[in-house]
């Protein structure tokens, strides 16, 4: 406000003042016969309106409490929203059942209930857009986003997740890390923690993230949010996602307050379950851990079998089968057949393929995450983990490499080149860092350089996939390089 309403004297140039348009506008004079009372009424009346807005800004206490914690609820009620909870933007309701947030642009939904300071929280939750970006605030001032903990799943076009104190564009720890130890170097190597060298302070915005954990259109999400004492943690379906041990533990008045946000999804939230972690124990059995997967290296498969077997996971049974020595896909609507040994970081990956149908669009997806696919609305986008290679896709009119968006203006793709029914092609994909290239029947078919190229745990599986048509794969062979 202060800087709206005071401007400092400016000396204007000899060159401003000859390049200002010259109006014949007289300049501004003081009413005449305007009395200091009738000052005064003018102003009062400047005041009055604008109270409201003066009083938000400026006088506004905490946020109201209408409910309190321990906290259930299942959103049968659609006068819930209005009773127990508050918004300053998005159209929140009930639905059938679920609390709707239909793209809340980061508007949280805020619960008018003050938390403790150790706190355990659950909800369900599902997006119906393959945007993903589901959204949570936890110890924020009930009003403004961005006041406490964000918590962010799929965020940033379905490719990152993080948790995040004050700001979801923070610096992550990593940096914050990095910055102490220079700190130290400069002191003479005196330790490097990030409060003594002041590197985090009280009011310091920074994040933790987490890469692979993208949001899958109509899947629902349970997850549980805990604190106790210094430390925030994020589990997702039973697993830890996140945590953050935070010096400064966001607390008290004007942060204590949960709230259920997003971006541009369609949200939907239901069973919402608030305490403190003693009185309210996880709801979920904890998984044991899954056995390492195989190492990354040599692979082959002709499918000359009878059953595709262990080494594949179907995330679209009804859409796969072995047939004639080859694995047909049809009706896959982005389902891949994953396989389970990863995919080394550069390698060759060929395979024959072929459609019975004049619409084409052979597909597969590499260096993803091994367990995603697409359940949502089939008018909507899929948003994959990996790169995708179309062959033939939009109606045998065009074939793309996409960077998990197919239909983004940075995929590399072509026009001209279709997909003739019944014809086998020999493809080869090659990968060496972030180039990507593809070869058709021994021929430069398309290539991508990424400059951020997709890598990790959670990039490193080779999947069959597909649309609607019906498609064949034969002869895979995938070799180090």
């Amino acid at each position: 406000m202060a800087q709206a309403s005071r401007k400092e004297k400016q000396v204007e140039s000899p060159v401003e003042s000859a390049s200002r348009p010259q109006t014949d506008a007289a300049p501004w004079q003081k009413p005449q016969g305007l009395t200091r009372r009738g000052w005064g009424i003018l102003v009062g009346i400047v005041l009055a309106i604008q109270f409201p807005l003066i009083h938000y800004a400026l006088l506004r206490g905490e946020a109201d409490v209408t409910t309190k914690v321990p906290y259930e609820q299942t959103f049968s009620d659609p006068g819930v929203v209005a009773r127990d909870f508050f918004s300053t933007g998005a159209y929140w309701r009930v639905t059938g059942g679920e609390l709707l947030g239909p793209s809340p642009k980061n508007n949280p939904l805020w619960l008018q209930a003050r938390l403790p300071d150790d706190v355990a929280i659950e909800f369900d939750v599902r997006s119906e857009y393959p945007e993903g970006d589901i959204r949570v605030e936890v110890f924020g001032n009930g009003r403004d986003p961005s006041s406490g903990y964000t918590l962010v799943q799929g965020g940033w076009n379905n490719s990152l997740s993080v948790l995040a104190r004050n700001d979801i564009n923070a610096p992550s720890m990593e940096v914050l890390k990095r910055r102490a130890a220079r700190i130290a170097e400069g002191n003479g190597g005196q330790g490097t923690d990030l409060v003594a060298t002041g590197a985090f302070k009280r009011d310091t915005a920074v994040r933790v993230e987490a890469r692979g954990n993208s949001v899958q259109a109509g899947r629902v999400y349970h997850w549980r949010i805990e604190r106790r004492g210094t430390v925030l943690r994020w589990f997702i379906d039973g697993a830890l996602l996140l945590e953050l041990d935070d010096p400064f533990p966001l607390k008290g008045s004007g942060h204590d307050r949960l709230g259920l946000s997003g971006w541009e999804s369609q949200l939907f939230f239901d069973n919402l379950r608030v305490g403190t972690p003693d009185s309210m124990p996880a709801t979920f059995v904890a998984r044991p851990p899954a056995p390492p997967p195989p190492p990354a290296g040599p692979f082959a498969d002709d499918f000359n079998r009878a059953e595709l077997g262990g080494a594949w996971n179907v995330t679209g049974p009804d859409a796969v089968k072995l047939e004639d020595g080859a694995l047909v896909v049809e009706h896959t609507a982005n389902r891949p057949v994953w396989l389970k040994q990863p995919l080394p970081a550069n390698a060759t990956v060929e395979f024959d393929a072929w459609s019975d149908s004049p619409e084409g669009d052979i597909k597969v997806e590499a260096w993803g995450d091994g367990q995603s696919f697409y359940a949502g609305d089939l008018r909507l986008q899929y948003t994959a983990t990996g790169y995708v290679f179309i062959f033939g896709g939009w109606r045998n009119t065009q074939s793309v490499i996409a960077r998990q968006h197919e239909h983004t203006a940075d995929r590399a793709a072509r026009a001209g080149a279709v997909v003739q029914p019944g014809r086998h092609y020999h493809f080869k994909i090659t990968r060496r860092g972030g180039s990507l290239s593809w070869e058709i029947d021994g021929q430069p078919f398309l290539s991508l350089q990424d400059a951020s190229p997709l890598e990790g745990p959670g990039n490193q599986y080779f999947g069959f996939s597909g649309w609607q048509t019906r498609v064949h794969f034969d002869n895979l062979k995938i070799q180090p390089l």
